[in-house]
C-alpha cells in the first residue's frame, strides 16, 4: 500500500517536474525569439545606417568612403543585393574597374535582367575600351527591368546608347536606335523630339531631323533656336525653300552668325538655280547666263600660281581643260541660246559645276555666289542618280 502511494507521488513529482521544464522551455525560447528579433533590428538599424551614409557619400563624390561605408553594411547582410549594387557602384565610382565588375558580374548572374546592372556593365565596358561589350549591355539595359519609372530610364539608356554609337562611328547602328527613340516619344514631348533631331544631324540623316525638329515645333512654335536648328536640317538635305522659311523664323531673334550666313547662302541658291520650279524659259536662260560668267571669272581667279601649282595633283580634270572648255562655248552662250535650246543649257550648267567643284579643291572653300553654285551642283547631281 505504501509503495503504490510512493509510486503515484513520484509519477505526480515527475509530471510537475515536465510541466515545469516545458514551461520553463517555452520560456527561453520566447526570450530567445525576442533577443533574436531584436538582433536583427539592431543590425539591420545599423546596416541602414552605414547604406544612408554611403548612400551620401557617394552623391558627394567622395567614392572612397563609400565603399567603406557599403562594406560595413554587408558585414550586417552579406547577402543584400541592393548594398552590392551600391558598392560596385562605389568602386566604379573609384576608379577600380576589375573589382566593380566582379561585382556586378556576380550581380548580373543572379539578375541577368536587371537594367541598372546591365547598365552598370555598359559603363564598365565603355571605359575598358570594350564596344561590342558596351552595345551589347546597353541594350539588355533598355529592354531590362526597372523598379522605378522604367519609361524614363529606357529613354535614358537609349539616348546613352545614341551618343556612344555615334561616338564610335557606328552610324547605321546609331540611326536606327535614334528612330527608335523617335518613335517611342511622345508627341508632346518637345524637348526629347528636339534631342532626336539633333541626333539625326550628327548621324548625317537630315531628312529625318527636319521631321524631328517640326514635331518639336508643334508643340513650342516660339522656340527661335529650334527654328534654326529645323533650318539648318532642311538646308543640310537640300530642301532650300523649307529652309528660308525656317531660318528666316531662327533669326528673327537673336540670330546667330551661322543662321545668318545659311540664311543667305540660302537665299542665294532660290536667286540663282536655273532647275528651281517655276521659273520660265527666259528666267532659266537668265540665271544660267549669270552662273557660267560666276563660274568663268572664278575660274580665271584660280589659275593664278596658287591654283596651277596644284592642278596636276588632283584626279578632277586640270583646270586648263576646263578653261579650253569654257573658251569653247562662251561665243555661243548668250540668253537666246540658252533660252531655244534646252540641252545646250544643261551642258552649259554642267560645265559651271564642274569648274565650282574643281575650283573648290584648288582654291578653297567658295563664298557668295561660287558657294550657292557648288551647293546646287551636289542637289543637281544627287537628283539624277
Amino acid at each position: 500500500m505504501a509503495t503504490g502511494i510512493t509510486n503515484i507521488a513520484a509519477r505526480y513529482i515527475q509530471r510537475r517536474v515536465l510541466l515545469l521544464s516545458v514551461v520553463l522551455l517555452g520560456i527561453l525560447f520566447a526570450v530567445t525569439v525576442v533577443l533574436a528579433r531584436s538582433y536583427h533590428a539592431w543590425e539591420s538599424e545599423f546596416a541602414q545606417q552605414w547604406i544612408q551614409t554611403g548612400n551620401q557619400d557617394l552623391k558627394a563624390g567622395r567614392a572612397d568612403a563609400a565603399i567603406k561605408d557599403f562594406r560595413n553594411a554587408l558585414n550586417y547582410d552579406p547577402e543584400d543585393n541592393l548594398v552590392q549594387l551600391r558598392l560596385a557602384e562605389a568602386l566604379l565610382a573609384a576608379g577600380r574597374l576589375p573589382e566593380a565588375h566582379a561585382y556586378f558580374l556576380n550581380l548580373w548572374e543572379r539578375t541577368p535582367g536587371s537594367g541598372e546592372v546591365n547598365l552598370q556593365l555598359a559603363h564598365i565596358s565603355e571605359r575598358s575600351g570594350d564596344v561590342d561589350d558596351a552595345i551589347r549591355y546597353y541594350r539588355s539595359a533598355i529592354y531590362g527591368v526597372w523598379n522605378e519609372q522604367p519609361a524614363v530610364e529606357r529613354e535614358k539608356v537609349r539616348l546613352e546608347l545614341c551618343n556612344y554609337l555615334l561616338a564610335n562611328g557606328r552610324i547605321k547602328d546609331a540611326q536606327a536606335e535614334i528612330a527608335a527613340l523617335a518613335a517611342e516619344a511622345p508627341p508632346g514631348d518637345a524637348p526629347l523630339h528636339e534631342e532626336a533631331g539633333r541626333l539625326f544631324m550628327r548621324a548625317g540623316s537630315p531628312s529625318q531631323a527636319v521631321v524631328e525638329f517640326e514635331t518639336a515645333l508643334k508643340t513650342d512654335p516660339k522656340n527661335t533656336e529650334w527654328w534654326a536648328e529645323a533650318g539648318k536640317a532642311a538646308f543640310d538635305r537640300g530642301n532650300y525653300p523649307k529652309a528660308d522659311t525656317y531660318l528666316s523664323r531662327g533669326s528673327r531673334n537673336h540670330p546667330s552668325a551661322e543662321t545668318r550666313e545659311l540664311l543667305e547662302i540660302t537665299r542665294g541658291i532660290l536667286r540663282t538655280d536655273p532647275f528651281q520650279a517655276g521659273l520660265t524659259d527666259a528666267e532659266r536662260a537668265r540665271r544660267t547666263l549669270r552662273a557660267f560668267r560666276q563660274a568663268e571669272t572664278r575660274l580665271q581667279e584660280c589659275l593664278g600660281p596658287a591654283g596651277a601649282s596644284s592642278s596636276e595633283q588632283l584626279p578632277l580634270p586640270g583646270l586648263g581643260a576646263l578653261s579650253n572648255d569654257v573658251k569653247n562655248v562662251k561665243d555661243h552662250v548668250n540668253l537666246r541660246s540658252l533660252r531655244n535650246q534646252p540641252d545646250f543649257q544643261h551642258n552649259v550648267m554642267h560645265l559651271v559645276f564642274r569648274i565650282e567643284e574643281a575650283t573648290a579643291q584648288q582654291c578653297g572653300e567658295p563664298k557668295d555666289l561660287d558657294k550657292a553654285l557648288l551647293l546646287i551642283g551636289k542637289q543637281h547631281a544627287s537628283s539624277e542618280q
